[in-house]
């Protein structure tokens, strides 16, 4: 599945992934985790999360809803509605290509620098995924 129609119609490609074997950033906002918490306690059902496999192993990355997937852990879901990508860059390579990406501080700091660290942090997902599995 693309990126783009993953998110544009995610309910369409969704499917029920098991939470532990799934790995998310943790610097989340606990009040993002918090209204979401309420929603699935109140019976709220969340969009899916979009994330990657892991291309040898069945793990997957969080790639948009963070706020989503810490809430369903904190209220014990085992398993989670997802979507899941093949190609996590697409969109900043057309992005780039028509021009949206010009070279500013803001860009450089804002979008250059944490697209790095992701990238960053992939290479350590695909290198050795069942240790970041095990962070908490």
């Amino acid at each position: 599945m693309d990126i783009i129609r993953a998110v544009s119609f995610p309910e369409k490609y969704k499917e029920t992934l098991p939470i532990d074997r799934i790995v998310a950033e943790k610097k989340v906002d606990e009040e993002g985790v918090l209204h979401y918490r309420d929603k699935l306690e109140n019976g709220y059902v969340t969009k899916p999360l979009i994330v990657l496999k892991h291309p040898k192993e069945e793990i997957y990355a969080v790639l948009d809803g963070h706020h989503r997937f810490e809430a369903m852990r904190s209220v014990g879901l085992e398993e989670v509605p997802a979507v899941v990508v093949d190609a996590y860059v697409e969109p900043v390579f057309i992005m780039t290509k028509k021009g949206y990406f010009q070279p500013t501080p803001a860009i450089t700091k804002y979008v250059r620098i944490p697209f790095w660290k992701f990238v960053a942090y992939m290479r350590q997902f695909l290198d050795d995924p069942w240790q970041m599995l095990s962070k908490d």
